[in-house]
């Protein structure tokens, strides 16, 4: 009998402890959760900045004239070797006007591939070092509209657009995008292009 009411009595403090842990759980608050879940979040498109700020639109300007140029410096060159060649058939074979001509075409089509690398490293590298002057003015820009916002973090937003037609760029958006899906995101991709105009100015 003893034992029975041994039994009971804990069987009894077993269901008090449980009863008090669930409305211990039921009257939990926000303020009781820890700071990290409490977090304001913020999502920018960097993509996007970099395709609608002034500065890209100026840069693609500049850079279309200056591309222009070279291709123009390149046909003339293609023109005047040519001109060279046709020149030939006006000259004897083996005097010294022939040879001097002949000459003159072998060095002219020995530059033309070497002008056309030229140009080609020549804008790559001025693409790089644009785009890499103009991450970090979105980086330092979205630092200061996130301070403003009061923020605690900034993801990257991107969205890919479909169709992809290359395999090779749809396993770089694979592994590069990060953020699936946010809900309730701050969006500051609007306030970041404009500090970035701002500075830009």
């Amino acid at each position: 009998m003893k034992a029975k009411t041994i039994v009971i009595a804990g069987l009894i403090c077993l269901l008090v402890l449980l009863t008090g842990f669930g409305t211990g759980a039921v009257k939990s608050t926000p303020k009781d959760e820890p700071a990290g879940l409490m977090s304001k979040v913020g999502v920018v498109n960097v993509r996007k900045i970099f395709q609608t700020c002034k500065r890209n639109e100026k840069y693609k300007l500049q850079t279309k004239a200056d591309q222009e140029k070279a291709i123009n410096e390149l046909q003339q060159l293609r023109a005047e070797v040519k001109a060279a060649e046709a020149g030939l058939d006006t000259r004897k074979p083996g005097t010294k006007d022939y040879l001097d001509l002949t000459q003159e075409i072998a060095q002219k089509k020995a530059l033309l591939p070497i002008k056309q690398d030229y140009y080609e490293q020549q804008f790559s590298s001025k693409d790089k070092e644009w785009s890499e002057n103009l991450y970090k003015d979105i980086l330092s820009s979205v630092n200061k509209v996130a301070e403003q916002k009061h923020l605690d973090m900034v993801f990257e937003k991107d969205t890919p657009e479909f169709p992809i037609e290359r395999a090779e760029d749809l396993m770089m958006i694979i592994r590069t995008n990060k953020l699936l899906y946010a809900n309730g995101g701050v969006d500051i991709t609007a306030d970041v292009t404009g500090l970035v105009d701002a500075n830009s100015l």
